[in-house]
């Protein structure tokens, strides 16, 4: 895709579950598949009530999460493998954690609703740098993809996801 507006509902991509981590599923919102961003990717994520991540680090990519409902402890730091060490935090709609390359991280959802989050990449994601990101790249051939039924129309300048039998779709009127 060109350097053209990219409109969208988080809700119509489709989610991807790896079979490791049944408890997380990850949506990949905008990255080389939707727009321009070739270095750069924004993934939603939601971690059921009750449930945790195995934890680990990215050694080349920084990530920036955003809380968007519920909320979870976060472990931070300590040994980069094993997170022995770490520091907990908790987080929740509206933290914005800075997580360095090479930073053990872990989330850990103690709380009676899901944990829901944005996480941004600002480095490629290359082969090896997620296993959530490369299980779906190799089981749908593209980490992008939308809800059955929604199309994505595009035109000179944007792309927007429609809804045909919802009647739903961003775009009003070409307003001059």
């Amino acid at each position: 895709m060109s350097s053209r507006l990219f409109i969208l509902e988080a809700d119509d991509v489709e989610p991807f579950i790896h079979p490791a981590e049944p408890s997380y599923e990850s949506q990949h919102i905008l990255g080389r598949e939707t727009t321009d961003l070739h270095d750069t990717f924004l993934n939603r994520g939601r971690l059921a009530a009750g449930r945790s991540l195995g934890g680990g680090n990215h050694p080349d990519n920084t990530e920036i999460y955003v809380g968007r409902s519920g909320w979870s402890w976060l472990d931070l730091g300590g040994d980069p493998v094993t997170g022995v060490g770490s520091t907990t935090y908790r987080v929740g709609p509206e933290s914005i954690v800075y997580i360095p390359s090479g930073t053990f991280h872990r989330l850990r959802n103690e709380g009676d609703e899901d944990y829901v989050f944005f996480t941004i990449w600002p480095e490629p994601s290359v082969e090896g740098a997620n296993g959530v990101h490369d299980e779906r790249r190799r089981t749908w051939g593209t980490g992008f993809r939308l809800r059955a039924g929604l199309d994505l129309e595009s035109t000179e300048d944007s792309a927007y996801v429609v809804d045909r039998a919802a009647g739903r779709t961003p775009r009003v009127s070409d307003a001059g």
